[in-house]
């Protein structure tokens, strides 16, 4: 709500690159508050084990108790291998962060987003591009979105903790 008790005016940035939609998404974590849920491919473009991202991912874990992560993609196979930052904080939250890999008619969807609590979306319709939008303070919007992707993880399942070997 804003100082008049009305609620906060909807903001929508279109996004023309995949810097835009990183940077986009870096606008996101600064917004999230008690969830965060992430719709990516292989999450690669997001850049998530950048060590900045980790922190912020890190402190939004802490700030307080109960923040959520979700994160669903179809192959999760650059987290496994290139990702160890982010599958140490996996390890470290494994009650509050969860890794999906989508299974059936959600392994088949193009397209990637994330979403915070319940007001603040960066999406792209084809991940493989790089158009999409940046939408703040939309509630109809984001519950949309919160519907897609609870289709997504009831059509997916729990990937296996990463590890790391030989240490």
């Amino acid at each position: 709500m804003t100082e008049s008790g009305s609620p906060p005016a909807v903001t929508r940035v279109l996004i023309g690159t995949r810097r835009e939609y990183r940077d986009a998404f870096d606008a996101l974590l600064g917004l999230a508050r008690r969830e965060l849920r992430i719709f990516d491919p292989d999450l690669v473009q997001l850049g998530l084990d950048d060590p900045g991202r980790i922190a912020r991912l890190e402190g939004f874990l802490r700030a307080t108790r109960g923040n959520r992560l979700f994160v669903a993609v179809h192959e999760p196979g650059h987290l496994e291998r290139h990702s160890p930052r982010l599958a140490q904080l996996v390890a470290a939250f494994s009650t509050d962060f969860a890794v999906h890999r989508t299974t059936g008619e959600a392994a088949r969807a193009q397209d990637c987003f994330v979403l915070a609590d319940a007001a603040h979306v960066v999406r792209r319709a084809v991940a493989a591009h790089p158009r999409g939008v940046f939408v703040r303070d939309d509630p109809h919007e984001s519950a949309l979105m919160r519907e897609r992707f609870d289709q997504i993880w009831e059509s997916s399942e729990p990937t296996s903790p990463p590890t790391t070997l030989g240490l």
